[in-house]
């Protein structure tokens, strides 16, 4: 009876989640796409997100690539392209990453397989 009550309370704490995996921060590194289309332009925008660590501490290089075309101009103007270079640290609490450099917030879905970083959703390759 002793061993039965047993049994059945770890099963319960098991169950309850006592055992708690993180989903985000596995999913987190890795390249995202996003891309839109205005009466300005058209563009693409593509985020490449490593994990690094410095100082025994743990945080994430996030390099971002911009190309926009523009369109229906009065004078043909050639694409620009940027290149965005930040560091961002995982909150655990709240499992997303915050830039430092300008207060950006990652927030990560990985069922959907998708970040978000303001209004822009960006996809997982």
């Amino acid at each position: 009876m002793k061993m039965i009550m047993i049994l059945t309370a770890m099963i319960f704490f098991i169950g309850c989640g006592t055992f708690n995996s993180d989903k985000v921060k596995p999913f987190i590194p890795g390249t995202y796409l996003a891309s839109w289309k205005t009466s300005f332009g058209v563009a693409v925008d593509t985020m490449q997100i490593t994990a690094v660590s410095e100082n025994g501490s743990e945080g994430y290089l996030i390099v971002r690539r911009t190309h926009l075309q523009f369109i229906n101009a009065a004078k043909k103007r050639a694409p620009e392209y940027s290149i965005t270079k930040w560091v961002g640290s995982y909150n655990t609490a709240d499992k997303n990453i915050l830039i430092q450099s300008n207060g950006r917030v990652l927030n990560f879905d990985p069922d959907n397989k998708i970040v978000r970083m303001g209004a822009i959703v960006y996809r997982k390759l």
